[in-house]
């Protein structure tokens, strides 16, 4: 794959560099707000090879890429100009949308950092109960320090991400978590000494350190007082006067009133958790294993991540993570069984790919390529994840910290007491999630279709979904009155008699032939390099494009069901033409079947 090509064809599409307000990634998709949505082409993106999907979800493009995502990320960053993370013209309304984008934004970039911490913590409890390291021993010291860092400098790295997302300087932002970890306050807070006064007003002791929402609220409101002062300020005195005044203003008020609320509303948070599973016990951890999958399509899975650092910050440890991990172990299972039941060996082998990435933790591949395009191993993945997530309530199973739920990420469920019990009842939950999943799409089999089995007769090597392209009666093409094409030599096919004057693309894929004057013809050419051609009556090119109104031009990429043409077939028979409406495959041979697939657009007879 040339990652620099589909770089610059996904920027593009988007309207260019200068309509990128904010670029990022996660672990599979790239992230991005525009600042005006009417520029993005997202059809043109679905088209591209290496791209699984697009959605926009809480105001933001998400472009499904996989595990390749860090690498076209890399190549789209340097065709960012500087406009790119500038605020756009047009404010945002707040809305939970709005609230789980920036919450999105700010986790997605310092996940590697939380990742590596986590995975160490893992594994020096999994040595430690292995008798690994001696107390005292300096090497643990070490490695204890390297996984502590992270999450006890949260504030700092938040801070740097929030500045980005808030637009704002990033070292102010840095300036505001280092007061937050500021040694003489830690220190209160260990002794348990008393709130001190600021001009006599009393502030709370907290530990900021590990905390998540309190530098979030603060970095946002230095956003607003730095953009408020700014705007007073003469620009000769912008340098100096402007930070100073909005640090002045935002560390006060953040210990008084924000960093308080922040932390008061994390703990509060952990304890809902506690709550709601204490409460509703397996059913919450099946209801929320179940709908997974969905929340991953939706793209909302990222903004669990506050809520899982909070809880590890809070309480030591997490109900949610291990649910996330049996629904990454459900998905593998789901396109483990699906692979089972295929028979073509490219969609097999291309199944078992995207269940072993799931297995390490990469879950869209499976469930984009494989389970929601067959659609029971969907069914299967939903099972098998809510059974897996019942059961990691049943057993009590915690996540002691943040790591990407994948099998390399088993050694994190080690107790830090150094007991192997809850690793070993967290791996009989991914054991139940793979195989449940797993059996479920076995025993449903898959949705068969002409598009989707090889049990297809037909010779040609991918086939193809067909819809008609104008509601009317369905003729054979033998009876066309058009002897080129009743004969077949153009490729096998059908026609129907219009019955409205609209014209749909019977197919999704690239127009590669357009009759720019007459407008009676489009070839599309399929991602299955089928040359579908739709022809608008017969002899029409006589009529040089009256009547014809077109939508679209060669090279436009169209998805299944567009409009393509509009056509005054009441016109087109006055004048003593046919209005036939045919299509056909032209690369394809006389004696395929072809199957037309039932659509708002026709009626068949």
């Amino acid at each position: 794959m040339n990652y620099t090509e589909l770089a610059k064809k996904i920027v593009n599409e988007l309207g260019g560099s200068n309509n990128i307000e904010n670029a990022l990634h996660c672990v599979t998709r790239l992230r991005f707000n525009l600042k005006e949505d009417s520029k993005a082409n997202i059809k043109a993106i679905e088209q591209l090879e290496g791209v699984i999907g697009v959605q926009l979800k809480n105001g933001q493009y998400q472009v499904i890429i996989g595990q390749n995502v860090g690498k076209v990320f890399e190549e789209i960053k340097p065709l960012l100009n500087e406009s790119s993370g500038s605020p756009s013209q047009s404010k945002k309304k707040f809305s939970l949308d709005l609230i789980l984008d920036v919450l999105s934004g700010i986790f997605s970039p310092i996940l590697p950092a939380l990742v590596a911490g986590g995975m160490l913590k893992g594994i020096i409890a999994l040595m430690s109960s292995l008798g690994a390291f001696s107390e005292g021993s300096g090497t643990l010291e070490m490695f204890n320090l390297i996984a502590d860092v992270p999450f006890y400098f949260l504030p700092v790295l938040l801070a740097l991400s929030s500045a980005k997302k808030f637009k704002v300087n990033s070292y102010l932002a840095v300036t505001v978590a280092g007061a937050l970890l500021y040694p003489s306050f830690v220190n209160a807070f260990e002794a348990d000494k008393n709130p001190f006064s600021f001009f006599g007003l009393s502030v709370p002791i907290f530990n900021y350190a590990n905390s998540v929402f309190p530098i979030i609220l603060g970095v946002g409101l230095l956003s607003i007082i730095y953009t408020f002062i700014d705007k007073f300020v003469p620009e000769i005195l912008k340098m100096v006067v402007v930070p100073v005044l909005s640090l002045i203003i935002t560390i006060p008020l953040t210990f008084l009133f924000l960093a308080p609320l922040g932390a008061y509303g994390g703990i509060g948070l952990a304890n809902g958790i506690v709550w709601l599973f204490s409460t509703l016990g397996p059913i919450a951890g099946f209801l929320l294993g179940f709908f997974m999958p969905l929340i991953v399509i939706a793209g909302m899975h990222q903004s669990t991540s506050p809520i899982q650092i909070q809880n590890i910050a809070s309480l030591g440890y997490d109900y949610l993570l291990p649910i996330s991990f049996c629904h990454n172990m459900a998905e593998s299972g789901a396109a483990f069984g699906a692979a089972l039941r295929m028979k073509n060996k490219e969609m097999r082998a291309a199944a078992f790919s995207t269940s072993f990435s799931a297995f390490l933790g990469i879950s869209e591949p499976a469930l984009f390529t494989v389970n929601v395009v067959n659609r029971t191993p969907l069914i299967g993945a939903m099972v098998g994840s809510g059974i897996g997530g019942a059961l990691t309530t049943i057993l009590s199973v915690k996540c002691f910290a943040f790591v990407m739920p994948g099998i390399t990420s088993l050694p994190i469920y080690a107790n830090p007491d150094g007991t192997l019990t809850n690793i070993l009842l967290m791996g009989l939950s991914i054991v139940a999630a793979f195989a449940s999943a797993c059996v479920v799409t076995f025993v449903l089999g898959l949705k068969k279709s002409k598009s989707q089995t090889e049990e297809d007769k037909s010779p040609v090597a991918l086939e193809e979904t067909v819809i008609s392209p104008v509601k009317g009666k369905t003729i054979p093409l033998s009876e066309v009155k058009d002897d080129v094409f009743a004969s077949g030599d153009m490729g096998s096919g059908f026609s129907v008699a219009p019955e409205d004057n609209n014209i749909y693309a019977p197919v999704s894929g690239t127009v590669e032939v357009f009759m720019d004057e007459s407008k009676h013809a489009i070839g599309i050419r399929t991602k299955n390099e089928n040359e579908i051609l739709v022809h608008v009556g017969i002899d029409t090119v006589e009529l040089h494009g009256k009547y014809f109104t077109s939508f679209v031009k060669q090279g436009d990429i169209v998805k299944q069901g567009d409009k393509i043409l509009q056509v005054d077939f009441d016109k087109v028979v006055e004048n003593g033409y046919d209005p036939t409406v045919i299509v056909v495959c032209t690369n394809a041979k006389k004696d395929v079947e072809v199957n037309i697939a039932k659509s708002p657009h026709m009626v068949v007879s």
